[in-house]
């Protein structure tokens, strides 16, 4: 039996509806036709089970208890949203790996899309997330990491999401300044952690210094959430620069729209 790779797929540029789009998805990466399954495949026919019901029984047992029962078996998740976009998401749990060469096959397919994979192999890891556009994957990390408790210390990971997704300069300051608050969240969560606190190092520790160092990370997060709220980076990184160019003997003075994003160092100095 091998391990359970849980995997988390977030399509960008998607205009059907998820219903819609998880019955082709499945066909295409895992030639599974839902609403018309095989389910001698899972040895489900021996248990009595109607195809017509089958992968609906499924898909509400996913729905309450969170997890597949079967594997390459595709299900709706909560959507990712940020800063009012909404991107449909999908989880499969498959065996041993992520499904990479399902997914090539599926941008090819769909090549107007981009496919994001956020997936951890149970028990121990390792986890990883990869960005597969038009048949070749784009993006690619893989950390050492999983359920360990100096695991988010030692092997902190960036998401690769925000990066295909429409965002103004300004959402992902916004973006990395939550990264930050998340950073020192995980350094609290460590603090706390039943496996830290009774640990047999216990005894050796610097007790009044922990204790320091507990109580001036938990005033931190106060003051950088509290800050988070007074912080709005529009009109300050500039999606655009409508009429005079930065410097006008850099840039053409008829130049109507330039995005900050693309300037050189040159162009700014």
């Amino acid at each position: 039996m091998g391990n359970i790779c849980k995997n988390t797929i977030t399509v960008v540029g998607m205009q059907d509806p998820p219903e819609t789009f998880l019955r082709r998805l499945s066909k295409v990466m895992f030639d599974i036709d839902l609403d018309d399954p095989k389910i001698e495949l899972w040895g489900d026919h021996n248990d009595g089970q109607d195809p017509q019901t089958w992968y609906r029984t499924l898909a509400e047992k996913y729905q309450k208890e969170g997890y597949a029962a079967r594997y390459r078996i595709l299900y709706i998740k909560k959507p990712y949203e940020r800063f009012g976009v909404s991107v449909p998401c999908f989880y499969v749990e498959t065996k041993n790996s992520p499904p990479v060469a399902e997914l090539l096959t599926a941008s090819k397919a769909f090549p107007e899309k981009v496919f994001h994979v956020d997936w951890v192999i149970l028990e121990d890891g390792p986890t990883g997330e990869l960005v597969v556009q038009n048949g070749e994957v784009t993006e690619n990390v893989e950390r050492c990491k999983s359920w360990y408790l100096f695991d988010n210390l030692c092997h902190p990971i960036a998401s690769l999401l925000p990066a295909q997704m429409p965002f103004t300069l300004a959402q992902h300051a916004q973006l990395r300044f939550e990264d930050a608050i998340q950073a020192l969240g995980d350094i609290s969560q460590i603090l706390d952690d039943p496996r830290f606190t009774h640990s047999p190092y216990q005894p050796l520790r610097n007790a009044p210094k922990t204790g320091e160092v507990q109580k001036t990370l938990q005033a931190l997060q106060k003051q950088v959430q509290e800050t988070a709220g007074m912080l709005d980076f529009e009109g300050v990184f500039l999606e655009t620069f409508v009429g005079q160019p930065i410097r006008k003997d850099a840039l053409d003075a008829t130049t109507v729209d330039i995005s900050e994003e693309n300037l050189s160092l040159d162009t700014v100095l």
